[in-house]
């Protein structure tokens, strides 16, 4: 069997920097290695997940559909048996008190002609998204991602450390990997406080939820689709809103070449992330508006971190396209 040219040449770029290393001069002090790194444990699962962007805003009266949509399939995507959720909601707001700049972001990068409206993996869905998430689900896919994520002291900001493999060749390719944090469990109603009203009351004219009024929240009326599990009387929360991501120099990401010695040549069994190659994502919590608002009103929302490898589009338009991804919460 011939070795792959460019395969080799990986191994003699890293070896050509061990001897380098040695080379140098013998009173310099180098660090060693971590006995533990904080990937280590971590297994990139080789299964494709599916990025579901749900464009949404408190102000539209249909939205409570989408809403129901993407409760049902959250519920129905889960492998509970690995704890894995097979699919990445994203509840991407646009003109209301949510909407941050990563959300405005990807709603420039997958627009809409109306709302509520969902994109299943890169791809316009409307509003009927279970057949295209199974569809999604079945591929194969080249590489694939997880995550350990830390918080610090002064619980301002987020570290998060990917782990990325590659589980087929994939040569002359660009890719990105981005972390993001979404803010949860966000009950539908006004808040008040430090100065300042938010008003996230749901509008509705659908029969499933009633619209609050001030301080007294939108709630389920018992009528929506059972796989909601959600009862008359519940109290409707905003969901899976992307807030902010991570400080790197392109939007979408870190630049998974600028890390690689063949660029952008990747291989089967290649891993970034690890403590040859670390990866290291900071998220200052503090950095849009509008999650100082909701950490300041909202003390109680559920945080979920997501990560996110990105391609660039190869047909000819600007933006990005999903390639895999990873999300869990605490």
């Amino acid at each position: 069997m011939i070795a792959n040219p460019l395969h080799s040449a990986k191994y003699f770029a890293l070896a050509s920097l061990a001897v380098l290393t040695l080379a140098s001069c013998q009173e310099e002090v180098i660090d060693p290695l971590p006995e533990v790194y904080i990937t280590d444990s971590l297994t990139v699962s080789p299964k494709q997940k599916v990025l579901v962007i749900e464009t949404t805003g408190t102000w539209c009266q249909y939205c409570p559909n989408g809403a129901q949509s993407m409760i049902i399939a959250t519920n129905t995507f889960n492998d509970s048996v690995n704890h894995e959720s097979l699919i990445i909601p994203f509840a991407s707001h646009t003109g209301d008190p949510l909407e941050s700049s990563v959300q405005t972001a990807l709603n420039t990068a997958f627009p809409t002609t109306g709302v509520p409206n969902f994109y299943v993996q890169n791809v316009d869905a409307g509003q009927s998204i279970l057949g295209p998430i199974a569809g999604a689900l079945a591929a194969t896919p080249k590489v694939g991602v997880n995550h350990a994520w830390t918080m610090n002291a002064t619980n301002d900001t987020i570290y998060v450390y990917p782990k990325v493999q590659f589980f087929e060749n994939s040569q002359n390719s660009k890719y990105y990997v981005q972390s993001y944090v979404l803010v949860g469990a966000i009950d539908a109603k006004e808040y008040s406080g430090a100065g300042a009203t938010v008003d996230l009351n749901q509008i509705s004219s659908v029969p499933i939820v009633t619209t609050g009024s001030g301080a007294t929240p939108t709630k389920w009326t018992g009528q929506a689709d059972p796989l909601t599990k959600k009862n008359a009387g519940d109290i409707y929360q905003h969901e899976h809103t992307p807030m902010t991501s991570g400080l790197t120099p392109n939007a979408f990401g870190v630049e998974l070449d600028s890390i690689n010695p063949l660029g952008d040549n990747f291989f089967e069994g290649d891993i970034f992330g690890s403590r040859f190659t670390p990866i290291v994502i900071k998220i200052p919590l503090n950095k849009d508006i509008q999650m100082q608002v909701v950490r300041q009103l909202m003390p109680n929302v559920k945080l979920e971190v997501a990560t996110l490898i990105w391609a660039p589009r190869t047909d000819g338009e600007l933006g990005v396209l999903f390639v895999n991804g990873h999300i869990d919460h605490k």
